[in-house]
């Protein structure tokens, strides 16, 4: 899902379509949940029980980690589609996400994400954007070596 953006906007009764080309690569069931940054993850059928497996192994004893395992699987919502398309954001992940009325939808590695199309520009605005710390945070993960090996 990666690297593609979509405009969109949310109606009055919280309802918006999923982009065509997202959806097929959603599937029909598909779940929707907080993210960070104050985005909303949306999670295919199959992804979002290995997250649910993932939270279901944290350690009840470490308070941190049940505190976000729980915010979390307490604010999944199984996105349902009506007859024209639309699918209903719950007004929690709506206020989480700070969503208004133009959205935006991105692929970011195996998930898309929604965003409210004001925090999506202020968040990869150049202001906010530092190359060099992302490219710190590329070497944690090796990419950065894989980008330069020559």
């Amino acid at each position: 899902m990666a690297g593609k953006n979509y405009a969109h906007q949310l109606d009055a009764k919280n309802r918006m379509r999923i982009p065509a080309k997202l959806r097929e690569e959603l599937g029909s069931n598909y779940s929707i949940t907080v993210g960070t940054g104050g985005c909303l993850y949306v999670y295919t059928q199959e992804q979002m029980q290995k997250v649910k497996e993932t939270l279901n192994n944290v350690n009840a004893y470490r308070e941190k980690q049940l505190k976000a395992a729980r915010y979390i699987l307490y604010n999944t919502w199984e996105a349902e589609e009506d007859k024209q398309g639309r699918i209903l954001i719950p007004q929690n992940l709506k206020e989480h996400a700070g969503l208004k009325k133009d959205i935006v939808f991105t692929g970011v590695s195996t998930r898309a994400e929604i965003w409210d199309k004001e925090k999506w520009e202020k968040y990869t605005s150049e202001d906010n954007i530092d190359l060099n710390e992302i490219a710190i945070h590329m070497s944690d993960f090796g990419i950065w070596y894989r980008f330069n090996k020559g």
